[in-house]
């Protein structure tokens, strides 16, 4: 199953309970522009602008609390300082089969660069 996530045209990424990349697909490191080696382990924190950083907390404290949010936006930056708009996403926490929660992942339906 993990390989047609990586197919998937639309960028997916998930970071674990300290806020640490553990994946993304080949859309979100195009995105990103970045490679698997660059990223996995890396904080979450590197993909927002610092001007974005409390807007980003609450957003994942938001996810926390309720699940998931629908129709996000905001702003982010790739790996060589260009900026992009995330106009439509989806952020969800990830579960074990126990649903303790080990992270959380998001998919981008809608990019635009700024």
């Amino acid at each position: 199953m993990i390989e047609s996530f990586n197919e998937c045209s639309f960028p997916i990424a998930s970071h674990d309970l300290h806020g640490f990349f553990n994946y993304l697909n080949k859309a979100a490191l195009s995105l990103f522009k970045v490679t698997l080696d660059q990223v996995i382990g890396q904080p979450t924190t590197m993909t927002a602008p610092e001007s974005e950083q409390k807007e980003r907390n609450e957003l994942l404290n938001q996810v926390n609390s309720h699940g998931f949010i629908e129709n996000y936006k905001g702003i982010r930056v790739a790996s060589d300082g260009a900026l992009f708009q995330i106009e439509d996403a989806t952020i969800w926490n990830i579960v074990d089969k126990e649903s303790i929660k080990i992270g959380q992942a998001v998919i981008i339906y809608r990019s635009r660069i700024l």
